[in-house]
């Protein structure tokens, strides 16, 4: 269950914006999405506030990664952030899933809303749901695994078995 609610968002709606970053940096056709690349300087060509710090574990024992829109800012744990760059698709989808926050839910975009009920939140207004949807189609995009197994996904686009499966069911 989310603290939070965001303003609805369909995967569809997801898939579109997600595609037009990769658009934006002619990347429409990359197999393996440069997640690192794009979170350390892609990021910047949308946003001149744009700023991250990378972290060391003891400062975020618990966390491996956040994203702070108000402060224009995302933080990533350093040992995420080295896996990532070695291309484990685990930490490649977390440096992925915070850009989805950062780009769904700023302040000035989208409004989170405290769930004091405690309720359950559908799917499309969970600020978590839409950044996991978010880095599943940018790094996994229908146009680049269309045909492909999951384990093919997977090596190939540099992402979880989970994610390949996911990406595939929701082609």
């Amino acid at each position: 269950m989310s603290p939070f609610i965001a303003e609805p968002i369909s995967r569809k709606k997801i898939r579109v914006m997600a595609n037009f970053i990769r658009e934006q940096f002619d990347l429409t056709d990359e197999v393996c999405f440069p997640v690192v690349h794009f979170f350390e300087f892609g990021l910047s060509q949308f946003d001149d506030d744009y700023n991250y710090e990378i972290a060391s574990i003891s400062e975020m024992p618990n966390d491996y990664g956040v994203t702070f829109p108000e402060e224009n800012k995302i933080v990533i744990r350093e040992d995420v952030y080295d896996r990532a760059i070695d291309g484990v698709g685990r930490d490649r989808f977390t440096i992925a899933h915070e850009i989805g926050h950062y780009i769904l839910h700023r302040p000035n975009l989208i409004a989170l809303a405290r769930n004091h009920k405690e309720v359950k939140v559908p799917a499309y207004k969970n600020p978590e749901w839409q950044a996991n949807t978010f880095a599943g189609e940018l790094l996994a995009p229908p146009n680049v695994i269309n045909g492909l197994s999951e384990r093919e996904i997977s090596l190939q686009c540099g992402v979880s078995l989970e994610v390949a499966k996911i990406q595939l069911k929701n082609l």
